[in-house]
């Protein structure tokens, strides 16, 4: 009779703890379900910009492709990095780029040389067409600068041009060359960011453009 007492506690005892374990885990569950809020939207920018207005005087008969650009490590990312005095960068959290400039500055370089109608043909990094000439791209700077005055983007790209003619490849780097634009921020937003960032790539991008046409123009190219 004792025994039948003892297990009929023990079974009341067991109950009632899982019953406490039910109550804690739905009132944890309720209290979650309560603070839950949707996730932040994440905003992709990409840029904007007619294609500059580059007059060149003839179209060169030789074929250039633009290959993906590498970057610096700080930049290596489709994070908008901004930057203030001294060595300190940062990201928003959820303002992107649509792709990293090692991405997008090529495709944007492509669009801006056909355009000029200075060069016979000009192809994207994808395209599996040889052809005479290459031009390589490194991006060391592509970042917002934040200062008492005002923001402004900024910049900084280093081009090279090969010739894929030349077997010699101490011959084959026909130019190398580093361009720097930056541009003021009409606002203090990503958006305006943007804006200026495509402002100060169409300027290297015309730069870009007359650059390589005139080596190209005074280099015997026209013989291929």
């Amino acid at each position: 009779m004792r025994a039948n007492t003892g297990d009929k506690l023990r079974n009341r005892i067991f109950k009632g703890f899982q019953l406490m374990l039910l109550l804690v885990a739905a009132s944890a569950l309720s209290a979650c379900m309560g603070n839950s809020s949707p996730p932040k939207p994440t905003y992709y920018y990409t840029l904007d910009y007619e294609a500059p207005p580059v007059s060149l005087n003839h179209q060169l008969p030789c074929t250039v492709r633009v290959e993906r650009f590498s970057v610096s490590p700080p930049y290596q990312s489709q994070r908008i990095i901004y930057a203030g005095s001294g060595t300190r960068r940062n990201s928003y959290a959820y303002h992107q780029w649509i792709a990293g400039p090692g991405e997008l500055l090529p495709y944007f370089l492509v669009r801006d040389l056909r355009h000029t109608n200075g060069f016979k043909a000009v192809l994207t990094p994808d395209a599996s067409l040889s052809t005479t000439h290459s031009l390589h791209g490194w991006v060391e700077e592509f970042v917002e600068r934040d200062a008492a005055s005002g923001w402004q983007a900024v910049a900084t790209i280093h081009i090279s041009l090969i010739n894929n003619m030349n077997a010699d490849p101490t011959r084959k780097i026909m130019l190398q060359k580093r361009y720097h634009a930056a541009a003021p921020c009409k606002a203090k937003t990503p958006s305006a960011l943007a804006q200026a960032m495509s402002a100060a790539v169409a300027q290297i991008s015309s730069e870009v453009a007359k650059d390589i046409h005139h080596q190209l123009s005074t280099t015997g190219t026209l013989k291929y």
